[in-house]
């Protein structure tokens, strides 16, 4: 029998872990499944908690061994050691599958070398403890150790997480002791070398002066087992295997190897297993290297793995490794509880990236990285400007240096596009996409650049060309992992887009929801959140929406470019004009630098307010741009020209508006057109009208005027109020005067009540 006794299932009932996806990978129709894994891995409880399973289903499930196959077994036969088994043994099971054809068999095996390649087997991988699994089996044995730290000691092997978890610390050499009394024991002598690093190629084993068949012996005796990654497939030996060969064979010069192998890895573009071996080592070079190699794939397929390898290295170290300080940023930054200390590894990255020298293909990469940290945390002006200057160091660079990096084309291409298209220039964003599609080398970045140009037209309201896009992106054959994550995430916002224009808000609805797992990290939630309102308000379901809204900026935060807080509160004012509250509307005001989308919903907010006259300016000194614009503009002109009392020249906006409307099949523009102003245009939309109707100016408060509002819903003092502001009590009470007059109220509680039934308290802040 295989290691039983040192199963996580062999554990009480209170701890065991139930692993789904391999119980559901035995079920399956295949005749012959085998579980792969070294010593370990859980392979012969796995068997077992399966032939329970389905044992009310056949009769009789027959257990086997080498030199034991019986000639007349049950409906299942569980082969348990299936590496035992000889030719004699594998000709019986031959003859037997002839013979009964819907016999099932299941099997454990140490490497799929072990099953004969005739007999067409469906091999099951992957037996170790995901990082998810590691964390449920952690809670369970309500254990306080770090998931991602023990995850990263053990492997994930179970009977080594079982062990660890035992424990009330991680530290390095009481978990080697731990795990070094685990079966089956070290390697032999004069292999120890290969035991000290963690990962390893048959490169690499060549490198260290190994035999060629080193590999393929120690996985076939379940000392170890491959891993597949995107740069290069690694082979691991398991932690057990290596804490016990490290006890009996310690070495001197562990570290020099495992930069060695670290730099050896990185030739293979292994790149996962050059980082593991440069943190290990020391090396930020090599680290810095392998995730410049792997890039974003690496970042998403190994993120708390990596967070805890670098754990150690204090930030200040990283000024001279941007990319690095970068890399911990966007891990961190996908959990809320690590978003402090992703802007810290900002800060840091942003410091590095204007260090290089100037023209270099370095420089390149690093202006992007500026560009990419500018943009994400709101400063500067979203990193427009090194976006630009790293699409011209990279025109420029000479032919040996452009190959250098050729690589990161697509990276620097598409984060370029991304800081030009929230910085408003839309115009190069998508040539910047355009060419990073033309150089990625990876379907990620492909899909990004795809997307990108999909969702600058269809936001702009050219839907044809927007969906000329997706549909280019469509034919290729995404797996759902890409194209419902980051990669993906653009495309979802321009199909959303389109099927809302479309009248189809089923359709726009899933294909938000499709990314929506992700809100809470990904930086494109300010256009997800925007089509989300407007989907609200075309239901009637504005007022439900605006709450949602509010929560959801509320826990994202203000770090964002510019161009995305203004659209947050273009989003606002929307959903509270077709809420009915007009005076929560009236908070989105002109500032300058506004791009034309939200200077329209400023000049929307006007209009609502009756100031007729300064809306119609406003919408006077917009540089209409696009469809979606120049048609919104018109609907408003119309609307204006109307209450003016000029019906003539509405009446020539309204046949602008649906000229421009129709012609690229636009319905957004009308949506928030009042009920009593419908009749202007026709039948454009069936969707209902905002609650709200267009009547008397709405009082307008200045920043320091919505300030001491706030203030007086705390207290009454305005000693209070002048010491929390810094003020004098005298400026306290002029502004108070001038905010009672422009609410027609005598005292705070009537300035509460009336700020309370306009809505002006109830948004997310000025």
């Amino acid at each position: 029998m295989r290691e039983m006794g040192s199963m996580v299932s062999g554990l009480s009932s209170s701890t065991v872990l139930e692993r789904r996806r391999l119980i559901d990978a035995l079920s399956s129709p295949a005749r012959l499944v085998v579980l792969v894994g070294p010593v370990g891995s859980g392979a012969t409880t796995l068997l077992r908690q399966w032939a329970a399973q389905w044992s009310a289903q056949y009769e009789d499930v027959t257990w086997a061994w080498s030199g034991s196959i019986p000639d007349a077994p049950g409906d299942v036969l569980i082969l348990d050691d299936a590496d035992a088994l000889d030719t004699l043994d594998w000709e019986q099971i031959h003859d037997l599958r002839r013979a009964r054809p819907q016999l099932l068999i299941r099997a454990a095996a140490h490497s799929h070398r072990a099953v004969p390649a005739g007999e067409e087997a469906e091999f099951v991988h992957g037996l170790s403890f995901t990082a998810l699994e590691t964390s449920e089996y952690l809670a369970a044995l309500s254990s306080h150790l770090e998931s991602a730290a023990v995850q990263l000691v053990t492997g994930g092997l179970p009977a080594a997480v079982r062990a660890v978890a035992q424990l009330k610390t991680v530290r390095p050499a009481l978990v080697n002791e731990v795990l070094a009394e685990l079966r089956p024991g070290g390697l032999q002598p004069q292999h120890a070398r290969f035991a000290i690093p963690q990962v390893l190629t048959h490169e690499l084993v060549a490198n260290l002066g190994g035999p060629p068949d080193f590999i393929a012996r120690v996985e076939s005796e379940g000392l170890g087992e491959w891993m597949a990654d995107a740069g290069h497939p690694l082979f691991l030996l398991t932690a057990p295997v290596r804490a016990a060969t490290l006890k009996a064979h310690p070495a001197d010069d562990a570290q020099e190897v495992r930069e060695q192998a670290g730099r050896v890895l990185l030739a293979q573009s292994a790149w996962f297993g050059a980082l593991v071996e440069g943190a290990a080592s020391g090396a930020l070079s090599v680290v810095d290297a392998a995730l410049r190699g792997g890039g974003m794939m690496l970042l998403r397929m190994h993120g708390p793995s990596i967070r805890a390898l670098l754990r150690s290295i204090h930030p200040w170290e990283l000024r001279r490794w941007p990319i690095t300080a970068m890399a911990l940023a966007v891990i961190h930054n996908a959990r809320n509880e690590h978003r402090l200390r992703a802007i810290e590894f900002m800060g840091i990255a942003l410091v590095g990236a204007r260090s290089a020298p100037a023209g270099s293909a370095e420089r390149a990469l690093l202006r992007v990285i500026e560009s990419v940290l500018q943009r994400l945390l709101g400063i500067g002006d979203g990193g427009v400007k090194a976006a630009r200057a790293a699409a011209r160091i990279v025109d420029e660079l000479p032919a040996d240096e452009h190959q250098a990096i050729e690589g990161l084309l697509g990276d620097i291409h598409t984060h370029s596009a991304i800081s030009l298209m929230y910085g408003g220039q839309a115009i190069e964003a998508v040539a910047e996409f355009e060419r990073a599609h033309a150089t990625a080398e990876r379907p990620g970045l492909q899909l990004i650049s795809f997307g990108g140009v999909a969702t600058i037209h269809a936001l702009s309201g050219d839907l044809t060309a927007g969906q000329d896009w997706v549909d280019t992106a469509l034919k290729s054959p995404w797996s759902i992992s890409i194209l419902n994550e980051y990669q993906g995430a653009l495309l979802r916002i321009a199909q959303a887009k389109i099927y809302l224009e479309n009248d189809q808000l089923d359709d726009a609805d899933a294909a938000l929801d499709s990314v929506w797992h992700i809100i809470d990290t990904i930086e494109h939630w300010p256009l997800l959140a925007h089509l989300r309102a407007m989907i609200d308000i075309c239901r009637g379901q504005a007022g439900e929406g605006l709450e949602r809204f509010r929560s959801l900026r509320r826990r994202r935060g203000t770090r964002m470019p510019r161009s995305q807080a203004r659209l947050l509160d273009l989003t606002e004012s929307s959903l509270a004009l077709a809420f009915g509250e007009l005076s929560a509307a009236a908070v989105l005001t002109a500032r300058p630098g506004d791009l034309p989308q939200v200077a329209v919903g400023v000049a929307r907010a006007e209009m609502f307010g009756g100031r007729y006259d300064r809306a119609l300016r406003i919408l006077a000194a917009i540089s209409a741009d696009g469809p979606e614009v120049r048609a919104s503009i018109a609907v408003l002109e119309a609307i204006g020209l109307r209450r003016l009392g000029r019906p003539a020249d509405a009446a020539v906006a309204a046949r602008r508006s649906r000229a421009v409307a129709d012609a690229h099949g636009l319905k957004t523009p009308f949506l928030l057109v009042p009920a009593e102003d419908r009749d202007l245009f026709g039948e454009v939309t069936s969707w209902e009208p905002p609650a709200a109707g267009i009547g008397e100016p709405t009082p307008r408060l200045t920043e320091r005027e919505w300030i001491i509002l706030r203030a007086l819903v705390d207290t009454a003092s305005v000693n209070a109020i002048a010491e929390r502001l810094h003020v004098s009590v005298n400026t306290v009470k002029s502004q108070r005067r001038t905010l009672y007059r422009k609410l027609g109220a005598t005292s705070r509680e009537e300035v509460l009540a009336i700020a309370v039934g306009q809505g002006l308290l109830s948004g997310s802040g000025r």
